[in-house]
């Protein structure tokens, strides 16, 4: 038998849980972009990026099912970093002579938007939770 209060919790943390994928996004993003300028001088290097995946899991939005083959297999969804993005190579800015495709201007660009992107989505996260502290001291300052 379920508690009848039980899912008032959870709901509770509706408006926090996009967020939190916000911010998992955004720091996956800056972890590739990142990794991006670090092999600015490295031949042949075409760098990444990472494109949101808005809507449910990759297996909603591509239209497949993971399975596993294995019972020593992690659970199909058991990673929360599937659902941040999926990388893919970004050539757009043209390659050098040496075969590289990152431009440092692009990528810094880049990266700092990102981070502004998570700097706002932070603002947010923090506005939201302090809603909850208020409303869990019964309106009162906490």
């Amino acid at each position: 038998m379920r508690h009848a209060g039980a899912g008032l919790v959870v709901d509770l943390f509706s408006g926090v849980m996009p967020l939190h994928a916000a911010l998992d996004y955004h720091l996956e993003r800056h972890n590739i972009l990142s990794s991006n300028i670090a092999h600015v001088d490295t031949p042949g290097y075409r760098p990444k990026d990472l494109a949101r995946v808005e809507e449910g899991s990759f297996d909603q939005v591509l239209g497949v099912t993971m399975e596993r083959t294995s019972a020593a297999h992690l659970a199909a969804g058991s990673s929360s970093s599937d659902d941040t993005g999926r990388v893919f190579t970004d050539a757009t800015a043209g390659g050098g002579a040496d075969g590289n495709y990152v431009s440092l201007e692009r990528e810094a660009g880049k990266l700092a938007s990102n981070q502004i992107r998570y700097d706002i989505v932070s603002v947010l996260v923090s506005s939201e939770l302090k809603g909850l502290l208020w409303a869990a001291n019964d309106g009162k300052a906490g």
